[in-house]
Order: structure tokens, then sequence, then C-alpha cells
């Protein structure tokens, strides 16, 4: 009982934080639906189930789209209302808006949401599967699967590599102490994802570690956070604590993969 009454006022308040851009002012539509569109989802969904199975496959195509709903529900707030996300097969998905983040405050804020979104019903997935394990096992374990993919996606995210969520949100934080680390700290962000995609023997890792890597020898990263307005001392220190907290609970939810992952 007090699980749920948790995982309620959970939900509460993030419908309270995200209100805002649950729903674009355009209404609720489905932007791009078209053969090309279709046909990446599709291959996103296939491959999921070919390398992970069933249950799991499933598990990871929902997780995605939730994590990239909540970036576009953070790009909403923050005044996109452009904003839209597409899955990409072995990769994951990329929400999408046609303009930059106006200070790094809400560049923060849309990094962390995709993650922060999906707490809610990894939390509420793992109250389902137990109540549902006596009743409807096949339910119950979807809902495991669900919860466990979710962590463990999410874990992942929010590890300081550049260019995932969580390289981008150290690299704010890093930014409002230690401005004139930035670019080292992001080189070093993009080779632990390099080295980590070779120590996982993942082609995909590191072909999104290269890709990631290529601007920071074209444009000097640190340009477009000059143009941005920095978070103050305070705020940093806030937005570590929501960072670090974020992580925590995302590794306890995914833990038994994790472990299966790198074991």
């Amino acid at each position: 009982m007090l699980m749920f009454a948790m995982s309620i006022a959970l939900c509460v308040m993030l419908f309270m934080t995200l209100r805002g851009g649950l729903v674009s002012n355009r209404g609720f539509t489905i932007q791009g639906l078209d053969a090309g569109a279709i046909g990446l989802g599709g291959i996103a969904f296939l491959a999921a189930w070919y390398f992970m199975g069933p249950m799991y496959g499933i598990a990871f195509v929902l997780s995605v789209m939730v994590h990239e709903y909540g970036h576009v529900v953070a790009f909403r707030i923050a005044g996109h209302d452009d904003a839209r996300f597409r899955l990409i097969p072995l990769m994951g998905g990329v929400a999408i808006s046609d303009k930059a983040p106006e200070t790094q405050r809400h560049d923060f804020f849309i990094s962390l949401m995709g993650p922060g979104i999906c707490i809610v019903p990894m939390v509420l997935s793992l109250l389902a599967y137990n109540m549902l394990w006596d009743t409807w096992r096949l339910a119950a374990e979807f809902f495991w699967h669900f919860a466990v993919v979710t962590g463990a996606l999410n874990f992942f995210n929010l590890l300081p590599f550049w260019p995932l969520d969580g390289g981008r949100c150290v690299r704010i934080i890093a930014d409002t102490f230690a401005p004139k680390a930035s670019l080292m700290l992001t080189l070093a962000m993009s080779a632990g994802l390099a080295a980590t995609g070779v120590w996982l023997q993942s082609t995909a890792l590191l072909v999104f570690a290269c890709l990631g890597a290529i601007p920071l020898f074209s444009i000097p990263p640190d340009a477009d956070e000059a143009r941005l307005t920095p978070l103050s001392k305070v705020q940093g220190l806030l937005a570590l604590a929501a960072y670090l907290a974020t992580m925590a609970v995302h590794f306890m939810g995914g833990l038994i993969l994790i472990k299966w992952f790198i074991s």
C-alpha cells in the first residue's frame, strides 16, 4: 500500500511538472507518418525483437518511445512547440527541434527529462508486476521486462559519455563551475564512449561515439554553450543533485540487466 501511494504521488508530481508540455499547442498529432518513418520504426522494432527476444524487444522499443517523448515534452515547456522524435534502428531514438535551447537551464532540463519521465512508468511497472504475478503471470512478466529494460537503458544513457544525455548534463554542470575545462571534458567523455564500445564489442556504440565526436574537431563545442545563459552556482548544485538522483533510481530499477550486461 505504501509503494502504491508513493507511486501515485510520483505520478502527480511528474504531471504537475510537465503538464505544460504533454500536449502540443497544435494538438496531439503524429508527425512524419510516412513510408520512411513507418519503415524505420518497423526496423527498430524487429531489430530489438531479434537481438533481445520478444518481450525484451517490445519493452525496449516502448521504453525508447517514452524516453524520447520526455525530451519532446521538455522541449515544449522550453518553448519549442515544433519538437518531435524519431526511432533509429539499433541506436534508439532522437528528439528534434528546429531551434536550439536558449539557456543552459533549458538545455539541462531537456537532456535530463528523457530519463526523468521514465521513472514513473518504471516504478508503476514494478508495482504492476508485484500485483499481477499471482493472477496474470504473462502480463506480470512483461511489466518486469519493461521496468528492467527502462532502468538499464536510462542508466546507460545517463553515463557521463558524450553525446549521451548524461554527457550533456555533466558538461553543463561542469561548465557552471569550470568553464575552461569544457572542451577537454567533452573529448574525454567521447573517448570514454568509444572505449566502452570497444570493450563491449559494440559496433553501434563505436559508430555513435565517432559520429558524436566529429563536430568536436570542426566547430568548437564551446561555441554553442558560449551563447547560452549559464547556470548559477546554486542551479548547478541542484542540477547535479537531480542528475545523480535520476541516475541512482534507474540503476536500482535496471540492476539485474546491468549486472547481466557487464558480466
